[in-house]
């Protein structure tokens, strides 16, 4: 077993922990950071579609706000979560997609005022989010989930 604290281990925002069990690749939160970047997170160190399996312990942006571009890199997997988490998720992603895809469209706008060759692409789309939010898992109560249920899925 092998366990990175990937984010938010010198700060309190951009949550991510991966967990590597035999041939499991296990996400513990993909949050964005909020606020100011004091330190940098750490990559995650396999591709995306490798990850089995995320495990959400709340719907704060800065615990799930990274989902959708997990899901733009490759992520198929299934994401476990409470059912309030889920339907918080459900809501807050796609309003996270739509600041991100509205900010990259005003960005463009005054680029190209200022004559700015820069073009500017959303962190992730209303597509990645939905996406993801397919995969989501709601459980009752996440605490009765058992770890040596988990089998590898991401190249099944």
């Amino acid at each position: 077993m092998r366990l990175e604290f990937l984010g938010a281990a010198h700060e309190v925002t951009g949550s991510c922990h991966y967990l590597r069990m035999g041939e499991i690749n296990l996400l513990v939160d993909c949050g964005m950071e909020q606020g100011a970047d004091l330190y940098v997170n750490q990559e995650i160190p396999v591709n995306a579609a490798e990850i089995d399996y995320v495990l959400i312990t709340h719907a704060h942006i800065d615990h799930s706000g990274l989902l959708p571009l997990l899901y733009s890199h490759g992520f198929r997997g299934k994401v476990y979560a409470t059912q309030a988490t889920s339907e918080l998720c459900g809501i807050m992603l796609k309003d996270s997609a739509h600041i991100q895809m509205f900010e990259a469209e005003w960005k463009n706008r005054k680029a190209k005022r200022t004559e700015s060759l820069a073009s500017v692409e959303p962190l992730y789309t209303m597509e990645d989010a939905e996406g993801l939010l397919k995969h989501l898992v709601p459980c009752a109560l996440c605490l009765n989930f058992s770890m040596t249920q988990l089998t590898p899925v991401a190249n099944s």
